[in-house]
């Protein structure tokens, strides 16, 4: 018996210590101003009553004005601006279709936040959207409190999705990227300088959907380009139709 008591005392002083060595060595959860990211997001939330993720895309805006696509989270405008979480403290990021791009928040009248993007950020068809949000972690700024929203699906009637990471090949040729929603088109590129001014036409066509052309940067009046910058406008026609 004395055994058997023995080894009882051995086996719950060492589940003890485990327990204590647990508590020691498990990562500290991450707080700001003393509230964990479950938290923030009750206090964040324009509707503090609402069991809804606050995350959540409840609105999405085409503007084909600006070319611009819009998402409304009902996440308080006034106080992220208050708690500095736009800017140095947090920050909000799109997740569109396994893609992060930073973007800024701004006001409606409802006190909800929008989050605006190019139209050109989705490929045409259905896309993948969710919304990351990020507040800074003072005692750790490599472990960030993070949530995620939940996936909504957004559907682009986007015809031309341009690859705005304009890169030099090992020739040198400046290489001008994009997908187009159908297979066979026509297309023709205007390239403009900063200033607006015309600088080169490039035409084509492709039968796989796909526009892959290579710039000398020579413009139609036979001169070098030497700037940086430039801004290129994609026109797109079906090639049984009129030229683009």
């Amino acid at each position: 018996m004395k055994i058997i008591k023995g080894l009882f005392i051995f086996v719950l002083s060492a589940l003890l210590a485990l327990g204590l060595a647990y508590l020691l060595l498990r990562p500290k959860e991450r707080t700001n101003q003393g509230h964990n990211m479950s938290q923030w997001l009750k206090i964040l939330g324009t509707n503090t009553n609402s069991t809804d993720d606050p995350l959540k895309i409840v609105k999405i805006t085409s503007d084909d004005k600006f070319g611009n696509v819009e998402f409304e989270v009902p996440m308080a405008y006034d106080l992220l601006k208050r708690y500095d979480f736009l800017r140095n403290n947090g920050r909000f990021h799109l997740n569109i279709n396994g893609r992060a791009l930073s973007t800024g928040c701004e006001r409606v009248t409802n006190g909800n936040c929008i989050l605006k993007c190019g139209a050109n950020d989705f490929t045409p068809g259905t896309n993948r959207v969710q919304l990351e949000f990020f507040i800074s972690n003072p005692s750790n700024k490599d472990r960030s409190l993070y949530a995620t929203g939940p996936v909504t699906e957004f559907v682009s009637s986007n015809v031309c999705s341009v690859n705005e990471q304009v890169f030099r090949d090992s020739k040198g040729m400046v290489v001008l990227w994009a997908d187009l929603s159908i297979s066979n088109a026509g297309y023709n590129i205007e390239l403009l300088d900063t200033n607006g001014d015309h600088i080169k036409i490039i035409s084509g066509t492709t039968s796989n959907g796909v526009i892959n052309e290579q710039w000398n940067l020579i413009g139609d009046s036979g001169k070098s380009y030497s700037f940086d910058s430039f801004e290129a406008i994609y026109h797109i026609a079906l090639t049984n139709s009129s030229a683009p």
